[in-house]
């Protein structure tokens, strides 16, 4: 019976979550079909299924969506994991903290996409630009929540782990860096977002390959259903890239419920 009521309960919060995609489909092909929008506002529905069916069985699409994968990934993993790394120090070391502020902030202030051109300069039109800028973009929206979240680390656990004997390197690996995980992940889930936008923009800008050219050259011939493929795609890929974070974070940190009053 307790089994029968989970899967009931998961079912329809599945269909809450489909409900509103659903809707979004069905208006998109009631819209294009009985009124009459012009192809490069809206595309008709069919349009973009089936450029999305050429592009599948031609294998460009996989191998758009594999190069943009690898390129987000290793900025992603990479600036990530130096960000939370510098964040724990900083916000550990008040001094360190002091040492770095006025760099770390100023470059900070830097919007990425604007160093784009500069890194163009630098290394040219191959992987290494697209790779930091998206590594940049990733380790600076994860050392600050990281930097925060360690300093702010209720002192009640610090000083009763201190009254049982903890040292400073026990203190840190089992109070202070597992009580500032949320706040490590809420910047982990930005980070994401955010190497996707720089992603599609160095593709744009300089790419050869990958989803932000195809976005590029569908633009230019006015192929409005590959563009809109392009963009759906996109979506999707964020939406996993997001999906695992925030699997990762479930099973790391099985003590945060994720629940609210409502639910």
């Amino acid at each position: 019976m307790k089994r029968g009521s989970f899967n009931l309960r998961m079912c329809n919060m599945l269909l809450r979550k489909l409900a509103l995609p659903i809707l979004v489909i069905v208006c998109w092909y009631v819209a294009t079909t009985f009124w009459s929008i012009h192809p490069i506002i809206l595309p008709k529905l069919q349009a973009v299924a089936g450029d999305f069916c050429n592009y599948v069985q031609n294998g460009e699409l996989l191998e758009h969506t594999v190069i943009s994968l690898r390129r987000c990934l290793v900025g992603l993993v990479g600036g990530s994991a130096l960000g939370i790394l510098m964040g724990i120090l900083l916000g550990w070391n008040r001094y360190l903290e002091e040492l770095f502020d006025i760099a770390v902030n100023f470059t900070r202030a830097i919007p990425k996409t604007a160093l784009a051109p500069l890194f163009i300069v630098w290394f040219g039109f191959e992987e290494m630009p697209k790779v930091l800028l998206i590594g940049l973009a990733s380790y600076f929206y994860t050392l600050i929540p990281t930097i925060e979240g360690v300093k702010n680390v209720d002192a009640l656990y610090i000083k009763s782990a201190r009254s049982l004997g903890a040292n400073d390197r026990q203190i840190l690996l089992s109070v202070v860096i597992p009580a500032a995980m949320p706040a490590m992940y809420a910047g982990l889930r930005l980070a994401t977002a955010t190497a996707m936008v720089v992603l599609v923009f160095v593709e744009i800008l300089s790419g050869n390959s990958g989803l932000g050219y195809l976005l590029e050259m569908s633009r230019s011939s006015l192929n409005m259903s590959t563009m809109y493929m392009t963009l759906v795609v996109l979506g999707v890929l964020g939406f996993v890239l997001d999906w695992l974070v925030r699997r990762s974070e479930t099973w790391l940190m099985p003590w945060q419920k994720g629940r609210t009053i409502s639910s």
